[in-house]
């Protein structure tokens, strides 16, 4: 581990770090690129140079001039800063992440990564800079930039922020906003984790590790293989870092953990369904549930802790609760990893039975907030005894994905009285995605079924050609993509162009028939009249009325609207003298991504004629 001096900017070599007093630092890395440990070594040998030189041709008077501090004159202004501030705090030594490693040598950092929660549980203080946040701020206000740091978004810094017994929180001018300690409330608000697990006056292996993967949900990493990298601490296990494998490394950080923590609540992420009555009265047909976009939910691991989003509540149950709660001996669960899956054994519940097949709830030691046994549904592979997938439709198929469930949240009551016993059964699930399963996707593309949710992009040439033809396009969406959930009413106005004479609005959102087909209208404004040229720019030669009702203006005409129902996902408006083409096509090889075009003209004289 290289330390940095802080008095004159030179490293320094340690093998145990809990014998020794040193600051770290934890802070979001610049999109462009921070001061590295090959930048400060050049800066330490020019420095050494220049003292060479001062001491040698300077007279004796002169030489007693401190020049040693001209290696952290060169340094970035943020490693000046932390080094200034951690000899004010009385600091010899500090850590800092982007210079102290040489990331030169794949060995060094493999030993980094792995090595990083100690680093940081040793440190006598972690100073965690939030560049975006300024020291005028209340960090308690509903809304403050404390809340919205980017901080608190990152996948490293979220055992920065654990490991350390101290952690002091500094603005963008570097001065204090509190501590871990004082703002624990706070800190808990923001990122889910417990102020008791904050403080360290609760042990991190007493939180289940669902919990712990919803920590990390939704947190962004620059390499893929962080987003596991990250969490090997907060796990306590380690395993060889090999950037390039991907989600990959997701899946290898699973398998360490299950060798090494028992707790069955690793394979509880994903839709739970907390209405147990519901799985009784409408447990969907085996052949709906070979549905390939859930090909990554059927598996035992997660692909990215962002599946174990809705986790926060998940605890693990000791054995021998488990175990009355289940009212069968259990002996202790063991995983055998083979080519055709994840082979254990689990007690299960047969609740669902076919002439050839049946379903079943694993029974996993593990429950919600409510106290409800969490239950796998696994469903029989076709034409394979022992095999499953997990997750199943439950009610109607036809509409996913609200139907489509991984788990079960079990009441005791349904427990006690189910008419099928409980029984160990040797079961084999697949634990992570295949590889063709994960490129079959860019492969072969599908259809486009033009139904929701989908985003529906604009891409950046077609705004310049409306910008050349003197319209500016204004989205209700960031990045020129419109995101339409299954909640977008049809009138949503996603994108208005806008010229000195005119505006138009492109409506897109889901039709309120039950097919959730993406709906997609046009209406005009004169803007010099202030009225509506043509409420509804009807399709030309449609011979529809035109009429003014705002009801009618703005309600979806099913299924005119559908895009699916165009021909070729292409359809023209027209009204006055304005010819109007929208055209969607599928997007980077995504069923649920789609390109608007958008050609602006002018109608012919005949077509004129005829509004």
């Amino acid at each position: 581990m290289w330390l940095l001096d802080t008095q004159d900017g030179t490293f320094h070599h340690i093998d145990r770090p809990r014998e020794h007093r040193y600051a770290i630092l934890s802070h979001c890395w610049q999109p462009t690129g921070e001061q590295s440990y090959q930048d400060l070594v050049a800066i330490q040998a020019s420095a050494n140079k220049k003292r060479s030189w001062h001491s040698r041709y300077t007279s004796p008077l002169r030489r007693n001039l401190n020049v040693s501090s001209s290696a952290l004159t060169r340094a970035s202004a943020k490693v000046r800063e932390c080094c200034a501030l951690a000899q004010k705090h009385g600091y010899r030594s500090v850590w800092i992440d982007s210079c102290c490693i040489d990331k030169t040598s794949s060995t060094e950092l493999s030993e980094a990564i792995n090595s990083m929660y100690e680093w940081y549980a040793a440190a006598d203080v972690c100073f965690a800079y939030l560049e975006d946040v300024s020291d005028d701020h209340d960090p308690r206000l509903k809304d403050s930039k404390f809340r919205r740091s980017r901080w608190f978004k990152r996948g490293w810094t979220l055992q920065e922020l654990i490991a350390p017994a101290v952690v002091i929180f500094l603005s963008k001018e570097w001065r204090p906003l509190g501590t871990k300690a004082s703002l624990a409330d706070l800190v808990e608000d923001i990122t889910g984790i417990n102020r008791m697990v904050l403080t360290h006056e609760e042990p991190l292996d007493s939180v289940s590790v669902a919990r712990r993967m919803s920590w990390a949900a939704k947190r962004q990493t620059t390499r893929e293989e962080d987003k596991a990298y990250s969490l090997m601490g907060i796990f306590g296990v380690n395993m060889p870092t090999i950037y390039g494998e991907g989600s990959n490394a997701f899946v290898r950080l699973q398998e360490v953990i299950l060798k090494h923590v028992p707790d069955q609540s690793i394979f509880a992420w994903g839709p739970l369904l907390r209405d147990d009555d519901v799985l009784y009265r409408n447990l969907g047909p085996h052949s709906v549930s070979d549905d390939s976009r859930y090909w990554q939910s059927r598996n035992l691991f997660a692909w990215s802790p962002d599946a174990f989003v809705n986790c926060a509540d998940v605890s693990s149950i000791p054995p021998a609760g488990f175990q009355k709660r289940v009212g069968i001996p259990l002996n202790f669960s063991e995983y055998a990893i083979t080519s055709q899956g994840m082979r254990t054994q689990l007690p299960v519940i047969p609740i669902h039975h076919s002439s050839t097949k049946t379903t079943y709830l694993a029974l996993l030691g593990c429950q919600d907030g409510q106290g409800r046994l969490i239950a796998l549904l696994l469903y029989p592979q076709l034409d394979v005894v022992g095999r499953f997938y997990v997750g199943h439709y439950i009610g109607r198929p036809q509409s996913p994905p609200n139907s489509y469930f991984r788990a079960v949240a079990l009441s005791d009551s349904h427990l006690g009285v189910s008419q099928q016993p409980v029984e160990v059964m040797e079961i084999c699930v697949p634990y992570r995605p295949t590889l063709v399963a994960q490129r079959s996707p860019l492969r072969v593309p599908s259809l486009p079924t033009f139904t929701c949710p989908c985003d529906v992009v604009v891409p950046t040439w077609q705004i310049a050609s409306l910008t050349a033809a003197g319209f500016s396009a204004s989205m209700v969406a960031d990045d020129n993509t419109a995101q339409i959930t299954e909640f977008t009413p049809p009138h949503h106005a996603a994108l208005v162009l806008t010229s000195k004479d005119e505006t138009i609005h492109i409506r897109m959102g889901r039709c309120q028939c039950r097919g959730r087909f993406l709906s997609v209208s046009v209406t005009g404004l004169n803007v010099r009249a202030n009225a509506p040229l043509r409420t509804i720019l009807e399709p030309l030669a449609s011979g529809m009325p035109y009429s003014p009702s705002p009801t009618q203006a703005f309600a979806a005409r099913c299924p005119a609207d559908h895009v699916a129902a165009w021909e070729n996902g292409s359809k023209e408006f027209g009204y006055s003298t304005r010819r109007v083409r929208l055209t969607f096509t599928m997007w980077m090889a995504r069923a649920d991504v789609y390109s608007l075009g958008i050609e602006i003209g002018a109608l012919e004289p005949a077509e004129h004629e005829q509004r």
